[in-house]
């Protein structure tokens, strides 16, 4: 079922240049969008966005750590490695689950979420076009970008319980911050 649903929507990629040329700017761009967002975050949101940009960080650290983790105990190959695919962008041969663009990106989406609902929602319609943009691309089974967004997810509900270490660490942040601003 999975190379099935692969098959629908990478069998779109290649007939309409315009949706090909936005399916490749998401699937490769987007963690510099989100990057962007976060930056936005910290600064216009005052203490509460900078507490959300670290919040952020720390949860996409969490979920690509996972990944990496996962990784070594299983390979999947990348759709193009096994198949002949619509391959809209090239890309190495490593592994394909979990996908690394949807666990960061969901782990930022879901922690933003928490702390400021339009840059959040905005985020969530860039991580829904994402989902299908990996795999309209040929990188991606959607199981992958679907583990990636469950590991996303679980990492951003991890930084609540994690406030004990990361209170801290982001309160020294804080302060050094002020003092550097005020020089």
């Amino acid at each position: 079922m999975n190379y099935a649903v692969f098959q629908i929507i990478n069998g779109f990629a290649g007939h309409n240049s315009i949706l090909d040329k936005i399916m490749i700017f998401t699937a490769l761009y987007s963690p510099i969008i989100y990057g962007a967002l976060v930056i936005v975050q910290w600064f216009i949101g005052g203490d509460r966005g900078k507490k959300a940009s670290m919040d952020d960080f720390f949860a996409a650290v969490i979920a690509l750590s996972t990944n990496f983790i996962i990784s070594k105990f299983y390979f999947e190959p990348r759709p193009f490695v096994t198949h002949k695919v619509n391959l809209l962008v090239k890309h190495p041969s490593d592994a394909s689950f979990p996908s690394d663009h949807l666990s960061g990106g969901s782990a930022i989406t879901f922690t933003e979420l928490k702390y400021n609902k339009i840059i959040g929602s905005i985020m969530m319609l860039l991580t829904i076009l994402l989902i299908i943009a990996r795999v309209y691309v040929g990188v991606h089974y959607p199981i992958d970008v679907i583990g990636g967004f469950v590991i996303g997810y679980i990492s951003s509900k991890l930084i609540k319980y994690l406030n004990i270490v990361l209170n801290p660490i982001e309160t020294f942040i804080l302060k050094t911050w002020h003092r550097f601003i005020k020089i």
